[in-house]
């Protein structure tokens, strides 16, 4: 199940150097504000790349019994997330259309 210990060391370190890239990233989408209402899934495409690299250590069985539990609890956030993004803006959007119409009848 577990193969020899020298592959864990690329592995970590691809995971490490995938770890830093995707931070810079998502670093970029912050400052743009291009992440709001998309934070949920960007953590979870982290997550499914560092599954991905998981499974060439402990193979592939393992990893989609994870992935599977991860996809259990995930998805109702994920879903969750986007939901309150969508009803903030939403409000948003009312909120200035009552403001608009408010000027107007002054």
């Amino acid at each position: 199940m577990y193969p020899n210990c020298p592959i864990y060391v690329p592995i970590l370190l691809a995971l490490a150097v995938f770890g830093y890239i995707y931070n810079r990233w998502v670093e970029s989408l912050e400052r743009q504000g291009h992440d709001r209402g998309y934070m949920s899934l960007i953590v979870s495409a982290g997550c499914a790349v560092t599954l991905a690299g998981t499974s060439f250590i402990v193979g592939l069985g393992p990893v989609l019994w994870a992935l599977v539990c991860f996809a259990a609890s995930g998805i109702p956030m994920i879903v969750g997330s986007i939901s309150r993004y969508c009803r903030a803006r939403t409000q948003q959007r009312q909120e200035c259309l009552d403001h608009d119409a408010d000027r107007m009848r002054r």
